[in-house]
């Protein structure tokens, strides 16, 4: 009996043996691959599956998810060595797969090592890392009131981040608005880099010839990095795009190195990162997007969260903004395009962390830190996209690029100014009720200008300065594709005589219970109450003829109201009963 359970064990014991040993052979084999490409390339491109969809934030930890089937659950992405070292723990069977630059042949790729801008009578190329110097620099040489050539950085490789910077009369002082687009922070994802390079000429070319262009450059101050990471770009050599990285020099993919919203280990910062947060920091920026590849789709905010978790405080005004970008793409070009499959997809447009949560994106960090509207675009199905398609892709998206450029100049507009001095006040401008996760805007400290992009409805706004009061402007009403526009001024109008003490009943009744009436000052604009401790209870903005207010909920005891006039500020008791 025993020999014939040895003889039915036996078999199966052997069969499970020899599996255990063909998978360790296969994992021995796929690390060996992996080390291989890792010491060639620095960074691996592999894909493995996930039974469900939630187990995706686990490895957007440790690697760079890059694109994620939710019908076959397969998940495609990159590591360096640290983050592939760190995904083998997770004991999960994987297959290493050829990057992506490198299914695009060198025959389909039109590298040009001389570019002449003033004559570009194709768009089917890229450029040799000194021919895309060289083009940035022309486009100052024949457009010098329109366009300023800014290096923003020079890497430790000797690249640089060069940004090109647009508007009319560029030489002059002016209030406008900033806008910003870049590309290509994965140096493999190029289609962006050559759209951009071509958006410059675009708008250089058509400035006083196309109705829409003009009145951009008339209105905003454009600024375009073409290639925000061109050690990855041409990490080969300067004379070919072909076999490009995703990460930079340190293969480190740039869109996991900003600071993050929600607390994870803080990356290395990179050279290319901190040149970015730099900029602006020194610069205010009213919408921003950076491009990339490998899908097409636009991806707003946030990518640190689900909409099920936390929505952007716009996340109504961005979902019209992108679809204004995806159904226009989608109307100019064939069916399928900016058309992904997948539940989190709405005819091309995504909530970043409803397709897969990452960290430490520059779209988040954008809209966390640095109070702008940034959103992610995805050009093209295929990263380094053969030359010959590129026409094509600029043909899709140029609409939706000048109409997204088009919307940082709507919304609520203003000025901020001190109302003594007239001089600019760098203040907080916020959306009371409205604004949540520091999506408020700033007025500019140059000319107190700010520009606060939102979906139509109406607004109660705070504005708030150091050294001023806090001002309150109630109802503002704010209309998709209008502008409305307000002048602000801040501080407590010191013209003589400064403060007059009213010894005649200046508010009316007096004690008063529920409703108090300004009395004999139809000019009055601003009502402060102030209780007996100095602290300021109420401010009430006045418009009209509007002459009474409410303080049915204030407690009982002596207040001091301020009435506030263009002349002067007139100060009276009040007994609340």
């Amino acid at each position: 009996m025993n020999f014939m359970l040895l003889a039915r064990i036996l078999p199966v014991c052997l069969f499970f043996a020899l599996a255990m040993s063909d998978t360790l052979a296969q994992d021995a084999h796929n690390h060996n691959e992996a080390y291989q490409v890792l010491e060639n390339r620095g960074e691996v491109y592999f894909t493995f599956r996930v039974d469900d969809h939630k187990q995706l934030n686990e490895f957007s930890a440790v690697i760079s998810i890059d694109r994620y089937d939710p019908l076959s659950g397969y998940v495609y992405a990159y590591a360096n060595q640290k983050g592939f070292e760190s995904f083998i723990d997770f004991n999960v069977v994987y297959e290493i797969l050829t990057a992506p630059s490198l299914t695009t042949e060198k025959s389909q790729l039109n590298m040009l090592s001389s570019v002449d801008v003033a004559n570009i009578s194709s768009w089917d190329f890229y450029p040799t890392y000194p021919a895309y110097e060289s083009m940035m620099l022309q486009f100052e040489n024949l457009f010098p009131d329109l366009y300023e050539r800014i290096e923003l950085a020079i890497l430790p490789s000797g690249r640089k981040l060069i940004f090109g910077r647009i508007t009319s009369d560029v030489n002059q002082e002016h209030e406008k608005p900033r806008f910003m687009y870049t590309s290509t922070m994965h140096g493999d994802e190029t289609t962006g880099y050559n759209l951009m390079l071509r958006m410059i000429h675009y708008l250089l070319n058509n400035y006083g010839e196309d109705e829409a262009v003009t009145h951009l450059l008339d209105n905003l101050e454009i600024w375009i990095c073409p290639n925000e990471n061109p050690d990855g770009t041409y990490t080969t050599n300067n004379a070919t795009v072909s076999g490009a990285t995703r990460g930079n020099a340190n293969f480190v993919d740039l869109n996991r190195n900003y600071p993050n919203p929600i607390p994870v280990p803080e990356p290395v910062i990179q050279p290319e990162t901190n040149a970015m947060i730099s900029l602006v920091q020194n610069y205010d920026y009213v919408m921003s997007t950076n491009m990339h590849g490998g899908i097409e789709c636009v991806n707003y905010p946030w990518d640190s969260w689900t909409s099920v978790e936390k929505i952007h405080a716009d996340h109504y005004w961005w979902q019209l903004v992108m679809h204004e970008y995806a159904d226009t793409a989608r109307y100019f070009s064939p069916a399928g395009y900016m058309d992904p499959w997948g539940p989190s997809f709405n005819n091309g447009v995504t909530h970043g962390g409803d397709w897969y949560v990452i960290y430490g994106s520059r779209q988040d960090y954008m809209n966390y830190y640095a109070s702008l509207r940034e959103f992610t675009l995805e050009l093209s199905d295929i990263k380094l996209l053969p030359t010959s398609l590129l026409e094509d892709h600029w043909q899709y998206n140029y609409r939706s690029m000048l109409n997204y450029m088009q919307q940082s100049l709507y919304g609520i507009r203003g000025k901020v100014t001190d109302i003594n001095t007239g001089e600019p006040v760098r203040a907080i401008i916020e959306l009371a009720g409205h604004d949540k996760d520091n999506i408020y805007v700033y007025s500019s400290a140059e000319h107190g200008g700010f520009n606060r992009p939102v979906l139509e409805g109406t607004y109660t706004m705070r504005i708030q300065a150091d050294g001023y009061p806090t001002k309150t402007i109630h109802n503002i009403s704010a209309q998709n594709y209008q502008t409305t526009w307000l002048d602000i001024q801040l501080g407590v109008y010191l013209s003589s005589p400064s403060f007059q003490m009213q010894t005649n009943q200046l508010i009316y009744p007096n004690p008063a219970r529920d409703e108090v009436s300004v009395m004999g000052l139809p000019e009055a604009e601003t009502i402060k109450i102030i209780d007996i401790s100095g602290r300021l209870i109420l401010e009430y903005q006045l418009s009209g003829n509007q002459s009474t207010f409410n303080i049915s909920h204030l407690p009982a005891g002596l207040y001091l109201v301020q009435v506030i006039t263009r002349e002067a500020i007139y100060q009276h008791k009040l007994i609340k009963k």
